[in-house]
C-alpha cells in the first residue's frame, strides 16, 4: 500500500514543504502539501526536482579512493590516515573543512564541533553561494514570518524575488490585491516577473540598490541613516528626486510594510548594505524585513557555522599553499567559484576529501569520495527564511553507502581516535567593518568602459549555481539552450538577432551562446545564466578583506554576433 510522507525542499531557504507517495520503499510522485504553513500547497518546478533527486541514476553511492571504487570503511580510513599525518606534522591550523548550505543543522553543529575538538582548528567556512553571506552580515536573518505577507498593505523588493523564490509570489500578489491603496514597489535592474505586478519598478543600475535604499531612507530623515544626495539617489534608480520623495512618502502611509531581498551575484559590500539598510528601512516603516537566501540551510549554516574564516578566506590559504588537507562537503567548489581556487591547488593537497550527491568537478581531484545522502535520506532539522523551522524524517533510506555528513564524520574521528564534542553554542560572526559612504559614493558612479554591462539572470528552473538542477531532466528538455537577455536597443546596436548564436566574452575567455532579445532589458544591460559553468567561468571572483567574501564581475564583457 502506497504511503504519503512529509518534507521540504532546499532549492532555497523558503523551504516549501511536499509530499512523496512512496511504495514499498521507493518514491514515485511528488505531491503538494496544502497543510505546509509558508507555500500553503505551491510548489515551484525546482520543487518538483526532489523526487528525481532521490532516484537519480548518476548519483554517487560508494566511497573512492583515487577515483576508484572501494568499501565504505577504507574510504574513512585513508581520510583519517592521511588527517592524523597533516595534523601531526603541520598542525590543525593546516587542515579546513568547507560545508554547502544544504546540510542540516546536525550536520553543521557536528561539523564544526569536528574541526575544533578532532582536528583541532578554526579553518571551517560555509561555501554560500551568491550574496547570501555579505546579505546576512548587513541585515541579520530578519524578523518576519509567512503569515506577514497574508496581512502586509506593502511590499518592497528588491531583486527578483519571485523567480529566485516562485512560491512566495502568491501570497504577495493576494495581499496586494486585498485593497485598491496596496502597494508593491521593486527595485531591478531589468523588468523580471516581479517586476510585472509592481505599482512602481525602479529600474536601478546594478549594483546601485543600496543607493536607492539610502535616498529612501535620507528622503523619510531617518535618524542613524547615511546620508546621500537625493538627486544622486534616484538618478541610480532612473528616476528624478521628487519621484523618489514621492515613493518615501507613499512608504509613510502604509501601516504593514514588508521589505524584501533576493541574494544576486555581484558586489558584496553592494550587498551588505542592501542588507543593513533593507533592514533598516522596514524598521523605520514599523513593518518586517524579510530576507530570501540561495542556500536552502544558509540561516542554519549561518547560526551554526562562525567566519572566523571564510570560503573565499580559507580558498586562498589553500592557492597559498597553508591548508595541506581540505574536507569538502556538499559543494562543487570549483564550479561555484569558477577560479577562486585552481584545479592545480587542489591536486597539490595532501588530502582532498570531497562529499557530494553527484560526481563533480571537485570530487574529479579528490584523493577520497564519500558518498552524500540526499536531506530526504535522513533526519535533520533545518532553519529557513522568514523564522521558518524544519524537521524531516527520511522519505526513505540512504542509498548504497551514502551518508549524511554527521554520520561521515562520526565514523572519521572513530578511526582517530576521537569523539565529536557538544555544540559550540551560536556562531561567533566578526563585524565588518564597512565605510558606509564611500561605499555608497562608489556605487552610485556610472559604469566605465566601452562594451556592456553583465547582470545576473534568475531563472526558475534552475538552483543558481547549476551542480545540481543542471542534472536534471525537465530543464533540459523545457530550456535546452541556455540564453542571454538583451535590450532591443543594444541588440540593434550589436547587430545581434534573437534567437541567433552570439558570442559572450569577458577578460576571462569567451563562450558561444543564444541571445533572446527582449524589451525587459534597459540599455545595455545583457543578463546572463550563472547556472551555465561556461558562462560562469567567464565571471572574476575576487576576495574583498573589507566583505571577506567575494566581489563577482565581468571586466572587458562583449557580445558580439556569432559566426
Amino acid at each position: 500500500m502506497p504511503e504519503i510522507k512529509k518534507a521540504s525542499c532546499l532549492f532555497c531557504s523558503f523551504q516549501c514543504g511536499y509530499a512523496v507517495e512512496v511504495d514499498a520503499g521507493v518514491p514515485v510522485r511528488i505531491d503538494f502539501d496544502a497543510e505546509s504553513p509558508n507555500n500553503l500547497g505551491a510548489l515551484c518546478t525546482r520543487g518538483h526536482y526532489n523526487l528525481e533527486l532521490l532516484i537519480h541514476p548518476r548519483r554517487n553511492l560508494a566511497a573512492t579512493v583515487n577515483r576508484r571504487r572501494v568499501p565504505w570503511m577504507s574510504g574513512v580510513t585513508k581520510v583519517a590516515g592521511l588527517l592524523s599525518e597533516i595534523k601531526e606534522s603541520a598542525g590543525g591550523d593546516a587542515l579546513g573543512v568547507i560545508v554547502g548550505t544544504e546540510l542540516s543543522n546536525e550536520d553543521f553543529a557536528a561539523a564544526t564541533s569536528f574541526a575544533r575538538d578532532v582536528l583541532g582548528t578554526k579553518n571551517i567556512a560555509v561555501a554560500y553561494d551568491g550574496n547570501d553571506y555579505p546579505l546576512l552580515m548587513g541585515g541579520g536573518v530578519g524578523d518576519a514570518s509567512p503569515s506577514d505577507l497574508d496581512e502586509a498593505d506593502c511590499f518592497v523588493m528588491v531583486g527578483d524575488v519571485f523567480w529566485g523564490h516562485p512560491c512566495i509570489a502568491k501570497r504577495i500578489i493576494e495581499s496586494r490585491y486585498k485593497s485598491r491603496t496596496n502597494r508593491i514597489y521593486t527595485l531591478n535592474p531589468y523588468r523580471s516577473n516581479t517586476d510585472w505586478f509592481a505599482d512602481r519598478h525602479v529600474v536601478v543600475r546594478p549594483g546601485a540598490e543600496p543607493v536607492v535604499l539610502a535616498g529612501l531612507l535620507t528622503a523619510m530623515n531617518v535618524q542613524g541613516a547615511p546620508k546621500v544626495d537625493l538627486s544622486t539617489a534616484a538618478a541610480a534608480g532612473g528616476l528624478e528626486a521628487g519621484e523618489l520623495q514621492a515613493i518615501a512618502n507613499g512608504l509613510k502611509e502604509h501601516s504593514k510594510v514588508v521589505v524584501l531581498t533576493s541574494s544576486r551575484l555581484g558586489d558584496s559590500a553592494s550587498a551588505y548594505l542592501t542588507g543593513q539598510l533593507s533592514n533598516l528601512l522596514a524598521q523605520k516603516c514599523k513593518g518586517h524585513y524579510a530576507p530570501l537566501f540561495r542556500g536552502g540551510n544558509a540561516v542554519g549554516a549561518f547560526k551554526a557555522v562562525g567566519s572566523s574564516k571564510t570560503a573565499p578566506e580559507l580558498l586562498a590559504d589553500v592557492s597559498a599553499g597553508k591548508i595541506k588537507g581540505l574536507l569538502v562537503f556538499g559543494p562543487d567548489i570549483l564550479q561555484l567559484y569558477p577560479g577562486a581556487v585552481s584545479a592545480d591547488a587542489l591536486e597539490d593537497l595532501k588530502l582532498l576529501a570531497a562529499s557530494a550527491l553527484f560526481e563533480n568537478d571537485t570530487t574529479k581531484h579528490s584523493d577520497v569520495g564519500l558518498p552524500q545522502a540526499v536531506w530526504t535520506e535522513a533526519s535533520g532539522s533545518y532553519s529557513g527564511s522568514m523564522g521558518i523551522e524544519t524537521s524531516m524524517e527520511p522519505v526513505t533510506a540512504p542509498q548504497g553507502d551514502a551518508l549524511p555528513v554527521k554520520a561521515m564524520l562520526e565514523s572519521i574521528a572513530a578511526e582517530m581516535n576521537a569523539t565529536l564534542g557538544g555544540g559550540a553554542g551560536a556562531a561567533e560572526h566578526p563585524k565588518l567593518t564597512i565605510d558606509a559612504a564611500a561605499e555608497l559614493s562608489r556605487l552610485a558612479g556610472e559604469p566605465s568602459g566601452d562594451g556592456v554591462v553583465l547582470v545576473e539572470g534568475i531563472h526558475p528552473l534552475h538552483r543558481w549555481d547549476g551542480t545540481i538542477t543542471g542534472r536534471m531532466s525537465f530543464p533540459k528538455i523545457i530550456n535546452p539552450y541556455c540564453d542571454v537577455w538583451i535590450g532591443e536597443e543594444a541588440a540593434g546596436s550589436l547587430g545581434v538577432e534573437g534567437g541567433a548564436s552570439v558570442a559572450l566574452a569577458t577578460e576571462r575567455g569567451e563562450t558561444s551562446i543564444i541571445a533572446t532579445v527582449t524589451d525587459r532589458m534597459p540599455g545595455g544591460l545583457v543578463a546572463f545564466p550563472s547556472y551555465v559553468p561556461d558562462v560562469r567561468g567567464l565571471l572574476k571572483w575576487t576576495l574583498n578583506p573589507a566583505t571577506k567574501w567575494f566581489d563577482v564581475a565581468a571586466s572587458g564583457a562583449k557580445v558580439t554576433p556569432g559566426t
